[in-house]
């Protein structure tokens, strides 16, 4: 997916995987958290230390470490940022 495609600018519920690839790490962190809606990414990650300052830099509701979705366990909220709202 390119950041051009109305799959990657419209908010999109699922079950929809869509793979946007980054040049580098801190345009990983740019994607997301520069886009309108934030309800959740997910970032496959080879070094912990990489892993855990992308969930902590990232501005999006919920992140995903090596996983295929960003999903909370169950008795946490689901709920996005920015235009996403809550669910």
């Amino acid at each position: 997916v390119t950041t051009d495609m109305s799959i990657y600018t419209d908010e999109i519920f699922g079950p929809v995987l869509c793979i946007v690839r980054a040049n580098d790490y801190e345009e990983a962190l740019k994607l997301p958290s520069q886009h309108e809606y934030g309800n959740g990414v997910a970032g496959e990650h080879r070094d912990g230390d990489a892993a855990r300052d992308f969930v902590s830099r990232v501005q999006v509701g919920m992140v995903g470490v090596n996983v295929p979705i960003p999903v909370p366990v169950s008795y946490h909220t689901f709920g996005g940022w920015k235009r996403s709202g809550f669910g």
